[in-house]
């Protein structure tokens, strides 16, 4: 009878070991090369500014790429909740494959950087060396995602060690991460002029993006609880642990959207203003910063969080949600919650999910032909296969009986 038992709990323990052995050689494999993390890791010819000197890790900084030659067109990707697992080998399958997905659209599209939207480490945020190397650098070791990678946190990285990821600002080239609320920017060329501001000497017209990053923890506040099978995890937000810290981003906030010139304005944080998955709409950013992002003509607002992919507008903005780079999907139990006048133009959850996708991530493409005024935004799954498309425009404000992109005015 011991021997038959001891028989029957190894046939129950081999499904479990050989997803192990699967799960950490598909990891193991996903990289291509050594990975020295006590190193700066080559760069792709984008240079870097200098970090800031303050020891705050709340102060704010701005970050603004430099390639050598200006890009024809632009191309970037937007990748939510990546974040691995905690315990050996630090990585998922559906995270290893969608990195593969990404690198073949970006290697396609010769993308230029990768907004990283939080939750980078999973469950409690242990951004240590191990980490960095078996969840970020052989995940995603492609040629092609060898771009600046523009990261905010999310609640699981503050659970943990948000320090270290900051402190790896001045670790990889790669990561750009000097505080907890930072701006990037960069211009491009698009199409042929015909004359007149914003045309270069060759006949192209400059175009410009700029992101801003913010933590959106700082702002709404976060449970202390690392797993959705823990009571009270998809409660709504408790919001800021400090209401005069939560003002003064605010205002930093503000200051960067009404100075802004580009002609693609993001703001990009962890959680959603809406969402119609399990954690629902985000009462704070309802309240304080939906108003900034309508009163200064963002193009769009990009999150994660969720795990599961949304496209919502709402009185002419854009809400981009895409979580799943890590895994999907949650289920939209909270559909019902969104606001009347609330089009959801698109939901990959639990239930609406026909192409059993397991992981994805987004992409951003203006084209380099034309004027430069539409960008495209698809929806991708693991594979790097279209779910979904949609089209956002370019910032506009009226000049006589015309409509111009602001850098031609």
């Amino acid at each position: 009878p011991r021997s038959g038992t001891a028989r029957h709990a190894f046939r129950c323990l081999l499904p479990a070991v050989y997803l192990a052995l699967l799960l950490s050689t598909e990891c193991a494999l996903s990289s291509a090369a050594d990975v020295d993390v006590g190193l700066p890791s080559s760069s792709d010819g984008t240079t870097k500014s200098e970090s800031p000197t303050s020891s705050d890790h709340l102060s704010s900084s701005t970050r603004t790429s430099h390639p050598h030659t200006i890009r024809e067109g632009l191309h970037f990707l937007a990748l939510g909740d990546w974040g691995g697992r905690e315990l050996w080998p630090y990585c998922t399958l559906s995270q290893v494959r969608t990195a593969a997905g990404m690198s073949s659209v970006a290697s396609s599209h010769n993308s230029s950087f990768v907004l990283a939207l939080g939750d980078n480490f999973y469950n409690h945020g242990q951004a240590t060396p191990i980490r960095f190397a078996a969840t970020f650098e052989r995940v995603y070791h492609q040629k092609s995602l060898k771009v600046p990678w523009y990261v905010t946190a999310g609640n699981h990285d503050h659970l943990g060690n948000v320090s270290g990821q900051l402190a790896y600002h001045d670790v990889d080239p790669r990561w750009n991460y000097p505080s907890l609320f930072h701006t990037m920017k960069q211009a491009f060329r698009v199409g042929v002029g015909d004359g007149g501001d914003g045309v270069d000497g060759d006949g192209s017209i400059m175009r410009s993006i700029e992101v801003i990053l913010i933590d959106t923890v700082v702002l709404a506040g976060m449970h202390q609880l690392s797993h959705p099978s823990q009571l009270g995890y998809f409660d709504p937000l408790p919001g800021p642990a400090s209401s005069l810290e939560a003002n003064m981003h605010l205002r930093w906030i503000e200051h960067h959207l009404a100075k802004s010139t580009a002609d693609y304005l993001f703001v990009a944080g962890h959680y959603p203003v809406y969402s119609a998955c399990s954690h629902g709409n985000t009462d704070y950013l309802i309240e304080n910063l939906e108003p900034l992002l309508k009163k200064y003509d963002v193009t769009a607002y990009l999150s994660g969080h969720e795990h599961c992919a949304l496209h919502i507008e709402r009185n002419g903005m854009d809400y981009i949600l895409t979580g799943t780079g890590d895994e999907c999907c949650y289920e939209a139990t909270n559909i019902d919650g969104l606001p009347a006048d609330a089009d959801l133009r698109y939901l990959l959850s639990a239930e609406h999910n026909d192409n059993s996708v397991v992981g994805g991530f987004a992409s951003f493409q203006v084209e380099a032909s034309g004027a430069g005024d539409k960008m495209k935004v698809v929806y991708h799954d693991e594979r790097g296969r279209e779910l979904y498309s949609t089209d956002l425009h370019a910032r506009v404000k009226p000049v006589g009986d015309s409509l111009v992109t602001k850098d031609t005015q």
